[in-house]
């Protein structure tokens, strides 16, 4: 997969995208399907309210797909990627490295803090999700227990099973995965 840096023409509003390796910049159009789709998909996936919000938004073009589609992926564009700058924005493992893109509709956008800046959907239950929060700042398995009143023998499931549900294999790959998806 291509690895993508965005960024938005300031004085017409479009998406721009360019994939890395290659020296011209490209505006987003509804024939970029496959640049769309993968858009789209990790936004359904990885930031289901983003989706969703996307979806309200742009219902009045849900008639026309290919423009549909290209409307909801160039506000992704639009509200989080900004600035042509050296962190990859889109890499080849489909994370998105979102960026503080300072918006005139801020304070009059319903979908603020929703559309730009998403939460990240962890697949993690609330307990899981806990645990992994104090072995992110750094808590020792046997100090977590104790917070949460639970045995070591559930903090470590709590681990096992958090990090099989991310695909990882480490405390520390799961910090580089926190930190690259803004989990906490």
């Amino acid at each position: 997969m291509d690895v993508i840096e965005f960024q938005t023409d300031h004085s017409t509003g479009e998406a721009m995208y360019k994939i890395i390796g290659q020296s011209s910049c490209h505006e987003l159009t509804p024939k970029d399907t496959d640049l769309i789709k993968r858009l789209l998909d990790i936004s359904e996936t990885f930031y289901p309210d983003q989706y969703e919000a996307l979806c309200k938004e742009y219902e009045k073009s849900s008639c026309n797909k290919p423009y549909y589609d290209f409307l909801r992926a160039r506000r992704i564009i639009n509200c989080n990627f900004g600035v042509n700058d050296s962190k990859v924005d889109l890499d080849h493992m489909n994370q998105m490295n979102f960026e503080l893109v300072k918006c005139p509709r801020k304070a009059e956008c319903k979908y603020f803090k929703i559309i730009c800046q998403p939460t990240f959907n962890s697949k993690l239950s609330d307990r899981e999700l806990e645990v992994m929060r104090l072995y992110y700042e750094n808590v020792s398995t046997e100090e977590i227990a104790e917070r949460l009143f639970i045995s070591i023998h559930t903090v470590n499931n709590h681990r096992k099973n958090s990090l099989t549900k991310l695909g990882l294999n480490s405390l520390l790959e799961f910090v580089t995965y926190a930190n690259k998806n803004n989990l906490f």
